[in-house]
């Protein structure tokens, strides 16, 4: 441990020995001094004890981190900063002025024998070697940088070589060095004091850069949430937390949330504002991003406005990387303009710096961009080449997006070649990254970080650096009072435990300050909350009083208000809490009825139960209607109880809930299966913040909430074990006696245990006036809500029918035979793997195209589902937009199907087939048609009986395969048959029409005619 810091102390004659002189001369010194004493004298033994510690001290002197370095007078330290600041201003408009500072800058410490400044100009000139775009000598500079530093023990300088490295190699590509060199670049800030907040969150900065260009965003942003903790605390310079909220907006940028960009940029822009003489580069360095977004945004006018602006700046300073970054942008605005050949002179520009000084990102992006002007072009041999080069660029850096965005336009250009099988093979390939990026980011994914960060971590952080902060001031106040220790053992001591009793009371207040922070701030984002669901209610309200709205309209805004009350409810828990600890929560109890209480809100639980594929029952012996309780505070009691009970519940296990009275107390029983609990278990479980295993979900508050309401109200709460399981059991009190006049709630204010439900009167169902050839859509879930919500969303362009399970919906299926079926997965009786797969198998269903709508959202779900036949997988909750394209899109593929089924003169079941029973009922249809086809008794009717099938179903099986009737479908093979025979000139017109089952020759040219727009004697 060091001892003392001699910062701006007087050292003595020793100290001062030991900072010029070689480690081992200061031994033999201090050997001297202790050991070789004047024969006359005898060392006392507190001479021994002060000697022995004056020892220890210098050794400590000698190894400490901080190094004493060569001193400058006060009027070359003058000189010597004056320099520093000259190239720091000169670095950026005006790199080769920078240089010849750098240049004076080692003339001057050699001359002064000053080893830090000459280590210092190896740093400038590496910096120099960044600003002009030569990124292997700026390597080679900060590695010799580092060696210098390291040479002199001067650690602040290795750490901020680390950084510089941290900064080029993302640059070049080399994401993994570059992510290296800045935690190196970390570690050696922990190792001094001076300045580490500084270039500590410098580095930070740094690392999220290139976690960025990873595309690993969630990384990168928890680096970035860092700085901006240390900035909170104590504020750092205005050109590092300025930076970070430009990395910021960068990442918001890169997921298209392009208001959040624009926000952390203009945050940039204000600190920037704060440093004296930044203005003119800071400013247009954030205006490019800034017109990054609004050509995002679609304000091409500004975003040319802005680049442009920029474009000339740093063109007159000759900041040749930045000029690409703001030609591919310039680019893509004349692209959009369609101005082809402006659009492919700023790419080229760009492409040709990126790639010669190796920017293999920003190359890669300047490809892609080439690539889409080329297909614009119609230069589609070109715009593949670009794209394959794109991927091969990024190989290094493994951007994600660049990567799906090649892939994916490597398939639209394939495509428009006609190679459709290259163009398959990259557009799985651009779907299988899609899903893999957006399964671990989203825009939505990395806000909730930065809100979890805002509460959680970032109070954690704060907390730490404070507590290190006031450890690191009490540890230089030890080391200061040593001296005196030397003096006073006694006085040591004392000051010793002053100053521990001292610390522990900061923390102590520390530790009570932020737990009321963190009171106030749930308090005040609940009540924020409020405002936004007011606005959200109020239209709703104001739409569903309107009486001219339509009935699909009103289902709508039933379902959205009904789930806006939901979250009104669960902001008022947030509020619980905090009035809980300030006792401002009271209880409200009125009269009403128990057993219809349990039966709403237990309900919300019963479909998540059902997802899960969890047993659940409700079971209520009431016999009083009316009863005494506070309704919200029973709510909070038993949706935190069901919510609880819901997560722990084990596999295919039960939740089972019973409410009954007794001697006038409700008794309420939520039993679910679950391991049993120790008994250190069972005490502990009410205790917030405690959980049974520490990877349970939750922070362990819910269970300690609902014991506070319970006592509030009165009763009791325990958990005992049940077989295979645990029950929880509340108790409270529910006759009006039991409760002060205060604690019952005016009668004027009471309400009526209700629930908002979409009422719909069936006889007043709007009047939809559909054609006869309208598409017939099934929709099968088990929840009415959902049933009723998808056919709201086709009901104006489908025929709708409805099946509550796959058994009903089979049936339906066999019985109209529908152009497409979407169904639920989890559902009793039949589930919807099994529908699918009983659907697929029957002749007279297999080609019904089948979308599978389900919560269950994981890969290995979807595979099983596409891998019995499903023909498209959406998960819940789902976009009505979506839903429809994907039905409109499976519709028209089979119409597609429908024309070559048409076109063909004989069927080739083995080429048109989709699956086996496809197959096979086409090969039954060819031998009907073989067989009976030149009969002119042949007809729908007969038709349909040698098919096995009645004649609606033989005619929407047609219909949905040919986009004919069984008629016209008949009709038209023998037509078909006719051309056939009438091009081998073998029999004439007349004979041709008997042979096929025409009986009179005139109906038989009549309808040939009509297919084929001439007479049979024309057609030869």
């Amino acid at each position: 441990m060091q001892l003392l810091n001699l910062k701006n102390k007087n050292v003595t004659p020793v100290t001062q020995f030991c900072y010029n002189s070689t480690i081992l001369k200061a031994l033999v010194f201090i050997k001297l001094l202790i050991f070789k004493k004047p024969t006359n004298l005898t060392m006392k033994p507190l001479s021994k004890l002060l000697t022995l510690i004056l020892f220890c001290f210098v050794i400590n002197i000698c190894f400490s981190q901080n190094t004493q370095q060569e001193k400058l007078s006060e009027k070359d330290s003058i000189t010597y900063s004056k320099l520093k600041l000259k190239f720091t201003q000169a670095i950026n408009l005006n790199p080769d002025s920078a240089l010849y500072f750098v240049k004076k800058l080692k003339e001057f410490s050699a001359q002064k024998n000053y080893s830090l400044g000459s280590a210092d100009a190896q740093y400038f000139r590496a910096t120099y070697f960044r600003r002009v775009q030569k990124p292997d000598s700026a390597i080679i500079y900060f590695k010799k940088y580092i060696t210098a530093a390291t040479k002199i023990n001067h650690l602040h300088g290795i750490a901020t070589g680390y950084n510089g490295l941290c900064r080029v190699y993302y640059l070049t590509g080399d994401i993994e060095k570059s992510i290296e060199a800045g935690n190196t670049a970390l570690r050696f800030t922990k190792k001094y004091d001076e300045g580490s907040n500084t270039v500590f969150a410098d580095t930070q900065n740094a690392i999220a850069i290139a976690y960025t260009r990873q595309n690993k965003m969630e990384e990168a942003i928890k680096r970035l949430l860092v700085v901006d903790s240390l900035q909170t605390k104590n504020p750092l310079r205005a050109d590092i937390i300025a930076a970070a909220y430009q990395s910021l907006g960068n990442i918001y940028l890169e997921l298209k949330d392009y208001d959040y960009a624009e926000s952390y940029y203009l945050k940039a822009n204000k600190e920037f504002e704060t440093i004296p003489g930044a203005g003119t580069f800071y400013f247009n360095t954030t205006n490019v991003y800034l017109g990054q977004v609004y050509y995002h945004k679609g304000d091409f006018a500004e975003a040319n406005k802005l680049l442009t602006k920029t474009h000339q700046f740093f063109s007159e300073i000759n900041d040749e990387r930045t000029l690409s970054e703001i030609n591919n942008y310039l680019g893509l605005i004349n692209l959009g303009q369609n101005n082809l050949t402006d659009a492919e002179t700023y790419f080229q520009n760009a492409y040709v710096f990126q790639k010669k000084n190796e920017y293999f990102l920003e190359a890669a992006q300047s490809a892609i961009q080439l690539g889409q002007l080329n297909i614009a072009k119609k230069d589609l041999s070109e715009a593949i080449n670009f794209f394959e080069e794109a991927l091969q660029l990024n190989k290094t850096t493994r951007n994600g997006n660049i990567n799906q965005e090649a892939h994916k336009l490597l398939s639209e250009a394939y495509a428009q070649t006609g190679n459709y099988n290259a163009a398959y093979t990259h557009s799985q390939i651009a779907s299988q990254i899609r899903d893999s990026i957006a399964a671990v980011q989203t825009a939505e994914k990395i806000k909730e970080i930065e809100g979890i960060y805002q509460t959680e971590s970032r109070d954690k952080e704060i907390s730490l650096l404070t507590i290190e902060n006031n450890l690191a001031s009490e540890q230089k106040a030890n080391q200061r009072n040593v001296f005196i220790a030397i003096l006073s053992i006694v006085t040591l001591a004392g000051l010793f435990f002053f100053f521990q009793l001292r610390n522990r009371q900061k923390t102590n207040k520390k530790l009570q300050e932020l737990d009321t922070a963190k009171s106030t701030f749930f308090t005040n984002i609940s009540h924020d909350f409020r405002t936004p669901l007011t606005l959200i209610k109020g239209p709703i309200e104001d739409q569903l009083a309107n009486p001219d709205i339509t009935q699909i309209n009103r289902k709508n805004l039933n379902a959205a208000y009904r789930n806006a009350e939901r979250l009104e409810n669960l902001v008022g828990q947030l509020l619980s809490l905090s009035k809980l600890k300030s006792s401002a929560m009271q209880l409200n109890v009125q009269p009403g009825s128990l057993e219809t209480f349990l039966q709403i809100y237990t309900e919300a639980f019963r479909y998540q139960a059902d997802e899960q594929e969890l047993a659940f029952k409700l079971t209520t012996k009431i016999d009083q209607t009316q009863t005494w309780f506070d309704q919200d505070i029973l709510e909070k009691i038993l949706y935190n109880i069901l919510g609880n009970a819901l997560k722990f519940t084990t596999e295919n296990g039960s939740i089972k809930i019973n409410g009954t009275l007794k001697d006038g107390n409700f008794i309420l029983d939520v039993y679910n299966s679950y391991p049993k609990l120790s008994k250190d278990e069972k005490e502990r479980l009410f205790t917030r913040f405690y959980q049974t295993s520490a990877t349970n979900e939750g922070s362990g508050i819910g269970l300690s909430l609902v014991k506070q309401l319970v006592s509030l109200h009165k009763g009791n709460i325990s958990v005992q074990d049940a077989k295979d399981g645990i029950s929880f059991n509340v108790e409270i009190p529910i006759n009006k006696s039991a409760y002060k006049e205060s604690e019952i709630l005016n009668e004027a204010l009471r309400t009526t245990i209700s629930v908002t439900q979409i009422n719909v009167d069936e006889d007043s169902q709007p009047i939809i006036n559909l054609n006869n050839d309208a598409p017939l859509l099934l929709v099968v879930d088990d929840a009415e809500d959902i049933r009723n919500y998808v056919e709201s969303i086709f009901q104006e362009n489908y025929k709708v029918l409805k099946a509550k399970d796959g058994e009903e919906a089979y049936a339906l299926a066999i019985e109209h035979i529908p152009d497409i079926i979407v169904s639920d997965v989890l559902m009793p009786k039949i589930d919807g793997y099994s529908l699918t797969r009983d659907v697929k198998k029957n002749p007279l269903t297999s080609h019904i195209p089948i979308l599978l709508l389900t919560a269950k959202n994981r890969v290995v779900d979807q595979l099983e589902g596409m891998g019995i036949g499903a023909d498209a997988y959406t998960t819940k909750p789902f976009s009505s937009k979506l839903l429809r394209a994907t039905v409109d899109n499976l519709i028209e593929n089979r119409r597609k199907l429908q024309k070559r089924f048409a076109q063909e003169i004989m069927l080739t079941p083995k080429e048109l087939a989709i699956t086996s029973a496809e197959e096979n009922f086409l090969n039954d249809l060819q031998k009907t048609l073989d067989e009976n086809l030149t009969d002119p008794e042949f007809n729908s009717t007969r038709f349909s009986e040698v098919m096995f099938m009645n004649r609606m179903q033989l005619h929407r099986k047609l219909k949905a395969l040919t986009g004919l009737s069984t008629s016209e479908f008949i009709k038209l093979q023998r037509l078909k048959i006719a051309a056939k025979l009438i091009k081998e000139k073998e029999l004439t017109v007349s004979e041709v029409g008997y042979t096929i089952g025409f009986n009179d020759p005139s109906y038989f040219t009549k309808c040939f005619k009509q297919e084929f727009g001439v007479t049979p004697k024309d057609f030869v």
